[in-house]
């Protein structure tokens, strides 16, 4: 995490989600949904396959167009070619929330977290729509791991902590 927090790389994607806060793959007139995470409290789920190289995620992108279609998420983040740490970082950073996640233990935390060739997708949902959203999911036969939920601004894995997002972001 020390080397994330000196990253001019992650500061520059950071400023352009700041900027352009909607996924392209995800953005479909008239129901765009953020990257960024919207408040305190949601949860923290990842849709799709993040263990092998997943070299087409049409399936998963088809099922998350739906959910956002039928407002069922309140925020969807592409990671192909980004790790699960730096796409929290990049959710994280706009509205200076958090995240508090718990990794796989059938893999290494440093492949969970840093993995750049999975097809996932980062969502997050609110607790009114949590319900719906997994029986959706589970109903699509699509693959998905919960991961945690949105906190204040503190970064945890596994219960430790990792900082806070303001030391990634300034």
């Amino acid at each position: 995490s020390q080397i994330f927090k000196q990253s001019t790389q992650l500061k520059e994607s950071i400023e352009h989600f700041s900027n352009h806060s909607f996924s392209p793959e995800l953005s479909k007139e008239p129901n765009s949904i953020p990257i960024c995470f919207n408040k305190k409290g949601d949860t923290i789920y990842l849709v799709g396959d993040y263990k092998t190289k997943e070299a087409d995620n049409s399936s998963v992108v088809e099922v998350i167009l739906d959910a956002i279609e039928n407002s069922l998420l309140e925020s969807a983040h592409v990671l192909q070619g980004r790790g699960l740490f730096v796409g929290l970082i990049e959710a994280c950073s706009v509205n200076s929330l958090g995240f508090d996640i718990t990794s796989d233990s059938e893999i290494s935390e440093k492949e969970f977290l840093y993995n750049e060739d999975n097809g996932s997708i980062l969502i997050s949902v609110n607790s009114k729509q949590e319900g719906k959203f997994v029986d959706y999911i589970y109903n699509s036969h699509v693959e998905i791991t919960l991961l945690g939920h949105v906190t204040k601004g503190e970064l945890r894995v596994d219960e430790e902590s990792l900082g806070y997002i303001n030391e990634y972001i300034e």
